[in-house]
Protein backbone atom coordinates (compact mmCIF):
# COMPACT_ATOMS: atom_id res chain seq x y z
CA UNK A 1 0.00 0.00 0.00
CA UNK A 2 0.94 3.50 -1.01
CA UNK A 3 -0.09 5.16 1.86
CA UNK A 4 -3.45 5.30 4.41
CA UNK A 5 -6.14 7.35 3.08
CA UNK A 6 -7.67 8.88 6.28
CA UNK A 7 -11.22 10.57 6.99
CA UNK A 8 -12.79 12.64 9.76
CA UNK A 9 -16.19 11.26 10.18
CA UNK A 10 -18.91 12.49 12.24
CA UNK A 11 -21.23 10.01 11.37
CA UNK A 12 -21.22 6.29 11.80
CA UNK A 13 -24.07 5.19 9.33
CA UNK A 14 -21.71 6.30 6.41
CA UNK A 15 -19.11 3.71 7.59
CA UNK A 16 -19.45 1.63 4.90
CA UNK A 17 -20.00 3.79 2.07
CA UNK A 18 -16.94 5.58 3.14
CA UNK A 19 -14.70 2.48 2.97
CA UNK A 20 -16.37 1.45 -0.26
CA UNK A 21 -15.21 5.07 -1.64
CA UNK A 22 -11.77 4.39 -0.96
CA UNK A 23 -11.11 4.90 3.07
CA UNK A 24 -8.74 2.78 4.92
CA UNK A 25 -9.32 5.08 8.36
CA UNK A 26 -12.02 7.32 10.08
CA UNK A 27 -10.72 9.89 12.40
CA UNK A 28 -13.11 10.06 15.41
CA UNK A 29 -13.53 12.79 17.98
CA UNK A 30 -13.57 12.30 21.53
CA UNK A 31 -15.78 14.31 24.02
CA UNK A 32 -14.14 16.89 25.94
CA UNK A 33 -10.85 16.08 24.50
CA UNK A 34 -10.40 17.99 21.07
CA UNK A 35 -9.53 21.23 19.45
CA UNK A 36 -12.08 20.17 16.78
CA UNK A 37 -15.95 21.29 15.88
CA UNK A 38 -16.44 17.96 14.41
CA UNK A 39 -19.41 16.00 16.32
CA UNK A 40 -17.62 14.43 19.03
CA UNK A 41 -18.27 10.85 21.19
CA UNK A 42 -18.09 9.91 24.90
CA UNK A 43 -15.95 7.22 25.82
CA UNK A 44 -18.15 4.52 26.06
CA UNK A 45 -19.57 5.47 22.44
CA UNK A 46 -16.09 5.42 21.23
CA UNK A 47 -15.81 1.70 22.25
CA UNK A 48 -18.79 0.55 20.39
CA UNK A 49 -17.90 2.48 17.49
CA UNK A 50 -14.42 1.40 16.89
CA UNK A 51 -15.57 -2.36 16.88
CA UNK A 52 -18.35 -1.14 14.09
CA UNK A 53 -15.80 0.67 12.15
CA UNK A 54 -13.24 -2.23 12.37
CA UNK A 55 -16.22 -4.68 11.03
CA UNK A 56 -16.50 -2.44 8.07
CA UNK A 57 -12.77 -3.18 7.20
CA UNK A 58 -11.89 0.46 8.39
CA UNK A 59 -9.18 1.56 11.09
CA UNK A 60 -10.14 3.85 14.03
CA UNK A 61 -8.03 6.94 14.97
CA UNK A 62 -9.14 8.90 17.97
CA UNK A 63 -8.49 12.19 17.47
CA UNK A 64 -7.46 14.01 21.37
CA UNK A 65 -5.55 16.80 19.93
CA UNK A 66 -6.70 19.33 22.97
CA UNK A 67 -4.01 21.02 25.38
CA UNK A 68 -4.54 19.11 28.50
CA UNK A 69 -4.68 21.32 31.84
CA UNK A 70 -2.42 19.65 34.63
CA UNK A 71 -5.69 18.49 36.63
CA UNK A 72 -6.84 16.70 33.33
CA UNK A 73 -4.10 14.89 32.04
CA UNK A 74 -4.39 12.16 33.88
CA UNK A 75 -7.71 11.41 33.34
CA UNK A 76 -7.25 12.26 29.57
CA UNK A 77 -4.38 9.04 29.86
CA UNK A 78 -6.76 7.26 31.14
CA UNK A 79 -9.29 7.51 28.98
CA UNK A 80 -6.33 7.10 26.26
CA UNK A 81 -5.74 4.00 27.22
CA UNK A 82 -9.14 2.56 27.62
CA UNK A 83 -9.43 3.33 23.86
CA UNK A 84 -6.14 1.64 23.14
CA UNK A 85 -7.46 -1.24 25.01
CA UNK A 86 -10.68 -1.52 23.37
CA UNK A 87 -8.67 -1.82 20.01
CA UNK A 88 -7.92 2.16 18.84
CA UNK A 89 -5.16 2.27 15.93
CA UNK A 90 -4.38 5.23 16.76
CA UNK A 91 -4.49 8.16 18.80
CA UNK A 92 -4.19 11.68 17.30
CA UNK A 93 -2.73 14.04 19.63
CA UNK A 94 -0.16 17.48 20.52
CA UNK A 95 -0.35 17.21 24.38
CA UNK A 96 2.74 15.09 25.47
CA UNK A 97 1.48 13.98 28.76
CA UNK A 98 -0.08 11.53 26.48
CA UNK A 99 3.12 10.89 24.52
CA UNK A 100 4.52 9.92 27.63
CA UNK A 101 1.90 7.54 29.20
CA UNK A 102 2.15 5.88 25.48
CA UNK A 103 5.59 5.23 25.81
CA UNK A 104 5.74 4.17 29.37
CA UNK A 105 3.19 1.69 28.81
CA UNK A 106 4.31 0.49 25.38
CA UNK A 107 2.18 1.61 22.50
CA UNK A 108 3.93 4.75 20.98
CA UNK A 109 3.69 2.96 17.30
CA UNK A 110 -0.27 3.85 18.03
CA UNK A 111 0.44 7.40 18.73
CA UNK A 112 0.15 10.50 15.81
CA UNK A 113 1.59 13.78 16.60
CA UNK A 114 -0.45 16.90 15.24
CA UNK A 115 0.20 19.68 16.72
CA UNK A 116 -1.36 21.68 13.85
CA UNK A 117 0.43 24.62 12.13
CA UNK A 118 3.37 23.97 14.38
CA UNK A 119 5.07 20.73 12.80
CA UNK A 120 7.09 22.98 10.60
CA UNK A 121 10.75 21.77 11.39
CA UNK A 122 12.80 18.08 9.99
CA UNK A 123 14.46 17.98 13.39
CA UNK A 124 11.58 18.34 15.05
CA UNK A 125 9.56 15.66 12.84
CA UNK A 126 12.91 13.45 12.98
CA UNK A 127 13.00 13.18 16.98
CA UNK A 128 9.27 12.32 17.44
CA UNK A 129 9.57 9.86 14.27
CA UNK A 130 12.30 8.34 16.33
CA UNK A 131 10.22 8.22 19.78
CA UNK A 132 8.46 5.51 17.68
CA UNK A 133 5.36 7.20 16.52
CA UNK A 134 3.01 5.97 14.25
CA UNK A 135 3.11 8.87 11.91
CA UNK A 136 4.08 13.07 12.44
CA UNK A 137 1.46 15.26 10.56
CA UNK A 138 3.12 17.94 8.70
CA UNK A 139 2.17 21.51 8.96
CA UNK A 140 -0.85 22.28 6.10
CA UNK A 141 0.47 25.75 6.06
CA UNK A 142 3.89 25.25 4.43
CA UNK A 143 4.83 25.55 0.53
CA UNK A 144 4.95 21.93 -1.65
CA UNK A 145 8.82 22.19 -1.20
CA UNK A 146 8.88 21.93 2.18
CA UNK A 147 6.46 19.35 3.09
CA UNK A 148 8.29 17.22 0.47
CA UNK A 149 11.61 18.60 2.35
CA UNK A 150 9.77 17.44 6.00
CA UNK A 151 8.33 14.26 4.58
CA UNK A 152 11.71 12.74 2.84
CA UNK A 153 13.24 13.12 6.27
CA UNK A 154 11.33 10.69 8.00
CA UNK A 155 9.57 7.42 7.00
CA UNK A 156 5.60 8.19 8.75
CA UNK A 157 4.96 11.77 7.40
CA UNK A 158 1.43 12.44 7.18
CA UNK A 159 -0.26 15.50 5.04
CA UNK A 160 -3.92 16.74 5.75
CA UNK A 161 -4.77 16.73 2.24
CA UNK A 162 -7.87 18.29 1.71
CA UNK A 163 -10.63 20.46 3.50
CA UNK A 164 -11.01 23.43 5.86
CA UNK A 165 -7.35 23.85 7.79
CA UNK A 166 -7.30 25.18 11.10
CA UNK A 167 -5.37 28.76 10.75
CA UNK A 168 -5.46 29.45 14.81
CA UNK A 169 -6.37 28.31 18.21
CA UNK A 170 -7.27 30.12 21.08
CA UNK A 171 -7.91 29.20 24.73
CA UNK A 172 -10.10 32.48 24.90
CA UNK A 173 -13.92 32.04 24.72
CA UNK A 174 -13.44 34.70 21.42
CA UNK A 175 -17.43 34.31 20.75
CA UNK A 176 -18.70 34.00 23.70
CA UNK A 177 -16.93 37.52 24.40
CA UNK A 178 -18.18 38.87 21.06
CA UNK A 179 -21.98 37.97 21.93
CA UNK A 180 -21.92 39.52 25.64
CA UNK A 181 -20.16 42.66 24.22
CA UNK A 182 -22.98 42.96 21.35
CA UNK A 183 -25.80 41.79 23.26
CA UNK A 184 -26.47 38.75 20.98
CA UNK A 185 -27.30 35.19 21.12
CA UNK A 186 -25.22 32.50 22.52
CA UNK A 187 -22.44 31.72 19.65
CA UNK A 188 -20.60 28.43 21.53
CA UNK A 189 -21.08 25.57 19.74
CA UNK A 190 -22.79 26.94 16.73
CA UNK A 191 -21.94 25.77 13.32
CA UNK A 192 -22.00 27.77 10.14
CA UNK A 193 -20.26 31.27 11.93
CA UNK A 194 -17.83 32.94 9.31
CA UNK A 195 -15.20 35.60 9.97
CA UNK A 196 -14.61 38.25 7.34
CA UNK A 197 -11.62 40.94 7.15
CA UNK A 198 -11.85 44.17 6.16
CA UNK A 199 -9.71 43.80 3.64
CA UNK A 200 -10.72 40.75 2.08
CA UNK A 201 -13.45 38.40 1.20
CA UNK A 202 -12.86 35.21 1.84
CA UNK A 203 -15.26 34.00 4.73
CA UNK A 204 -13.30 32.11 7.30
CA UNK A 205 -15.05 29.33 9.60
CA UNK A 206 -14.77 30.00 13.19
CA UNK A 207 -16.35 27.88 16.23
CA UNK A 208 -15.89 27.95 19.58
CA UNK A 209 -16.27 25.22 21.88
CA UNK A 210 -16.16 24.22 25.89
CA UNK A 211 -12.40 24.21 25.31
CA UNK A 212 -10.76 27.15 22.57
CA UNK A 213 -11.86 28.95 19.91
CA UNK A 214 -10.72 27.99 16.39
CA UNK A 215 -10.36 29.84 13.52
CA UNK A 216 -10.24 28.07 10.21
CA UNK A 217 -9.28 28.62 6.25
CA UNK A 218 -11.25 30.77 3.64
CA UNK A 219 -10.68 28.28 1.58
CA UNK A 220 -10.76 24.19 1.13
CA UNK A 221 -7.25 22.96 0.87
CA UNK A 222 -7.11 20.72 -2.33
CA UNK A 223 -4.02 18.78 -3.19
CA UNK A 224 -4.64 16.70 -6.21
CA UNK A 225 -2.05 18.17 -7.93
CA UNK A 226 0.55 17.66 -5.32
CA UNK A 227 -0.08 13.51 -4.41
CA UNK A 228 2.13 12.35 -6.52
CA UNK A 229 4.77 14.61 -5.24
CA UNK A 230 3.88 13.80 -1.41
CA UNK A 231 3.96 9.39 -2.62
CA UNK A 232 7.30 10.29 -3.99
CA UNK A 233 8.67 11.94 -1.13
CA UNK A 234 7.41 9.49 1.29
CA UNK A 235 4.24 10.68 3.03
CA UNK A 236 2.38 7.55 4.19
CA UNK A 237 -0.56 9.03 5.75
CA UNK A 238 -3.18 11.37 4.00
CA UNK A 239 -6.05 13.10 5.74
CA UNK A 240 -9.27 14.29 4.31
CA UNK A 241 -11.25 16.99 6.55
CA UNK A 242 -14.72 16.41 6.13
CA UNK A 243 -15.99 19.04 8.15
CA UNK A 244 -19.01 21.32 6.28
CA UNK A 245 -18.18 19.50 3.32
CA UNK A 246 -21.66 17.31 1.65
CA UNK A 247 -22.09 13.79 1.68
CA UNK A 248 -21.52 13.27 -1.95
CA UNK A 249 -18.41 15.44 -2.11
CA UNK A 250 -16.74 13.86 0.38
CA UNK A 251 -17.43 10.32 -0.98
CA UNK A 252 -16.18 11.62 -4.67
CA UNK A 253 -13.28 13.62 -2.74
CA UNK A 254 -12.10 9.98 -1.15
CA UNK A 255 -12.51 8.12 -4.84
CA UNK A 256 -10.12 10.87 -6.07
CA UNK A 257 -7.40 10.21 -3.32
CA UNK A 258 -7.49 6.28 -3.49
CA UNK A 259 -6.94 6.58 -7.26
CA UNK A 260 -4.21 8.64 -6.80
CA UNK A 261 -2.66 5.55 -4.12
CA UNK A 262 -3.46 3.03 -5.93
CA UNK A 263 -1.87 4.48 -9.28
CA UNK A 264 -5.02 4.54 -11.15
CA UNK A 265 -5.66 7.23 -13.81
CA UNK A 266 -6.98 10.64 -12.42
CA UNK A 267 -6.83 13.34 -14.77
CA UNK A 268 -10.74 13.15 -15.66
CA UNK A 269 -11.93 12.41 -12.05
CA UNK A 270 -10.15 15.49 -11.27
CA UNK A 271 -11.34 17.91 -14.13
CA UNK A 272 -14.91 16.46 -13.25
CA UNK A 273 -14.26 17.18 -9.58
CA UNK A 274 -13.33 20.59 -10.26
CA UNK A 275 -16.23 21.32 -12.23
CA UNK A 276 -18.91 19.79 -10.40
CA UNK A 277 -17.67 21.32 -7.28
CA UNK A 278 -16.55 24.64 -8.88
CA UNK A 279 -18.88 27.04 -6.31
CA UNK A 280 -16.38 25.43 -3.24
CA UNK A 281 -13.47 27.70 -2.69
CA UNK A 282 -10.82 24.94 -3.30
CA UNK A 283 -7.75 26.19 -2.98
CA UNK A 284 -3.81 25.06 -3.13
CA UNK A 285 -3.63 27.19 -0.40
CA UNK A 286 0.30 27.89 1.08
CA UNK A 287 1.58 25.03 -1.51
CA UNK A 288 3.04 27.99 -3.85
CA UNK A 289 3.64 30.61 -1.39
CA UNK A 290 5.38 30.59 1.98
CA UNK A 291 3.20 31.83 4.91
CA UNK A 292 5.60 34.23 6.18
CA UNK A 293 7.46 36.31 3.30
Amino acid sequence: MNGKLSITCENPVLFTEYRQAGADEVILALKDSCFSPLKAYDKEEMVKLIEEAHQCGLDVSVLMNRLFHENDAAKACENMKRLIDAGADGIIFADTALAYTAKREGFMNRMIFQPETMMTSSFDAKVWHDLGTQAVMISSLLTKEEVIHIASCIDNGGVNVHGYQMMSVSGRPLLSAYSDHRGLYPLKNKGNLFLVEEKRDGKMPVYENDYCTMVFSDYIQESFDEMKAFMKAGVKRFVIDSWMLKETCIKDTLRIYRAYLDADQTEDMVRAYRETYGELPLSSGYYEQKTVR
